[in-house]
């Protein structure tokens, strides 16, 4: 008698499982893409406060960004997680 195929492991070695890395890689990257771009952002906007001297301005590119990514971002990881398929 044949045994019966375990599911499990046949769908863990399908090629279709590497591409669940393959996408969580690229959220991972895009995400990674939008907070530096918020930070810089932030930066950027500092320079022009002309309020360099106070200490905790420099924290505040960092929190901002922080935040954005908290309450789900502003949406660019949808738009980049497609790049290249």
């Amino acid at each position: 008698m044949i045994e019966p195929v375990n599911t499990s492991a046949a769908a863990a070695a399908t090629p279709a499982a590497g591409k669940s890395d393959a996408a969580s890689k690229s959220d991972a990257a895009s995400k990674g893409f939008e907070q530096l771009l918020v930070q810089q952002l932030a930066q950027e906007m500092l320079k022009t406060t002309g309020d360099s001297g106070n200490e905790y301005a420099s924290l505040l590119p960092n929190a901002l960004a922080d935040a954005v990514e908290q309450n789900g971002g502003l949406g660019l990881d949808l738009n980049l997680g497609g790049v290249g398929k």
